[in-house]
């Protein structure tokens, strides 16, 4: 409703501004007639009528009087009444009388009349030319104009309603499709176009819009975009807050248990009390666990590393750094049989080749510690048109591997227990976790009761 109102104000406007000159022009048009045309036809009859006379006297002078009889019947289909008189006055030739003309001064003509009295000097003779035509009288001519002016005025007003509609609709429909346009970018919507396709400066305010609602859709996209980006950013950041409070905790916990065992048995050995007189057996014990911790002091530091490391990118061959570091492994996967398979065709990625070899090592060192002796290690690596897949599957597994999902968290092990028997630090994969992070991979760790999967892709070099 509210552009239907819009619609009627500008095109009333219009249409009304110009009705309104029209009527001006018409009305002025009409007055002009009427006070200008009598004068000017009487101006202009007077001015044909001498010029006749002129041109008369001019060609008479070579013509004889039979042979100007003919011209001067001429002036009578002109509506000019003529009488030719001797030098005494004697009537020689006045067609078109029907009495007697009588001889008149220009003084004594009637109102209405133009009369003039002019010698010719014929070749045979010379001769009086009296000649009068009758006007219309100025008066008539004014009150034919204002009869005739209401059907001059109502006509010439129709066309001026015509016009001005359709002057009216034609300018205000452009207007007021780039009024629209305008409120649709006012509300944010970027997508709307105007269609005015003219050479003149209306069509050029609507190229204008339409390039400016493309640069600010451009705009508002890139906005959306990057708006999203930091959406991203700030919830991993929160994600690594959260998680380096879970570090914390955790390592606070698997560093307060050993620091009491040791402190109690070298008080034991310092008391010299019970078991702990054999020095030499709790002193190996003790040097043990140090060393257990001295191994998570070192991980975690590598982990700290991974975090504030610059990457340094470059093209790395996949298969071939696998093939690396299995070779770490050979003597593992001997002793416990298993059966590892490679792909045949080799890939080339874009990457930080130290960071990837550190997460390649870990995933394989817990592929192959949790794949019962005589299980089958499987790596594929598969190429799409947007990215390079790579799959580490390893079955049966030792125990349940349903909660994989946990094992990306720090401290997370498959095997609970805190003698690490089984397991390691529990800081293996997420060390995983956070270099794919940095390598900003799409990567996932899946499970279940016999069966581990890790699935890492990378961007296509193309």
């Amino acid at each position: 409703m509210k552009r239907l109102v819009k619609r009627q104000r500008i095109t009333g406007k219009l249409f009304f501004l110009t009705m309104s000159l029209l009527i001006v022009a018409v009305l002025s048009t009409v007055g002009f007639l009427y006070a200008t045309l009598p004068s000017y036809y009487q101006s202009y009859r007077e001015d044909q009528f001498h010029s006749t006379i002129e041109s008369i006297e001019q060609d008479s002078k070579q013509l004889s009087s039979e042979n100007l009889l003919p011209l001067l019947d001429q002036l009578t289909v002109k509506g000019i009444r003529f009488s030719l008189w001797t030098e005494d006055d004697q009537l020689l030739y006045a067609p078109g009388f029907g009495r007697g003309p009588v001889r008149r001064t220009v003084n004594n003509s009637p109102e209405g009349m133009i009369q003039a009295s002019i010698p010719l000097h014929l070749t045979d003779q010379t001769v009086t030319l009296d000649v009068d035509q009758m006007i219309q009288p100025i008066n008539e001519v004014k009150a034919v104009i204002l009869k005739l002016a209401p059907y001059i005025v109502f006509p010439l007003l129709l066309l001026a309603g015509l016009a001005a509609y359709l002057y009216s609709r034609t300018i205000s429909r452009p207007l007021l499709s780039i009024n629209q346009a305008t409120e649709e970018l006012a509300n944010l919507n970027f997508s709307v176009r105007t269609y005015h396709t003219s050479t003149d400066e209306l069509g050029d305010l609507s190229r204008n819009i339409n390039q400016l609602a493309t640069k600010l859709e451009v705009t508002m996209d890139s906005l959306h975009a990057s708006n999203e980006q930091l959406r991203l950013e700030a919830e991993k950041d929160r994600q690594r807050d959260t998680e380096r409070r879970q570090l914390f905790l955790a390592i606070s916990h698997e560093l307060k248990t050993p620091v009491t065992i040791v402190k109690g048995q070298i008080e034991g050995m310092l008391l010299n009390l019970g078991v702990y007189r054999d020095r030499d057996h709790y002193l190996e014990r003790a040097g043990q666990v140090i060393e257990n911790m001295e191994r998570l002091i070192a991980e975690l530091l590598e982990v700290a590393r991974v975090e504030q490391m610059e990457l340094q990118l470059e093209e790395t061959n996949l298969l071939t750094l696998i093939k690396q570091q299995l070779h770490q492994f050979d003597q593992l996967i001997h002793d416990s049989n298993l059966h590892v398979t490679l792909p045949d065709e080799e890939r080339t990625v874009k990457t930080d080749r130290h960071l990837l070899e550190r997460a390649l090592h870990n995933l394989l060192m817990n592929a192959i510690s949790y794949t019962s002796p005589g299980g089958m290690i499987q790596i594929e690596i598969m190429d799409t048109q947007d990215d390079v897949t790579l799959t580490i599957t390893n079955a049966p597994t030792i125990h349940d591997s349903s909660d994989t999902a946990a094992w990306f968290h720090p401290l997370a092990r498959a095997e609970q227990s805190r003698n690490r028997i089984h397991g390691g630090s529990g800081l293996g994969l997420y060390l995983v976790h956070q270099i794919t992070e940095r390598l900003d991979l799409d990567a996932m760790l899946t499970g279940n009761v016999d069966q581990v999967q890790f699935t890492a892709r990378f961007k296509s070099l193309s």
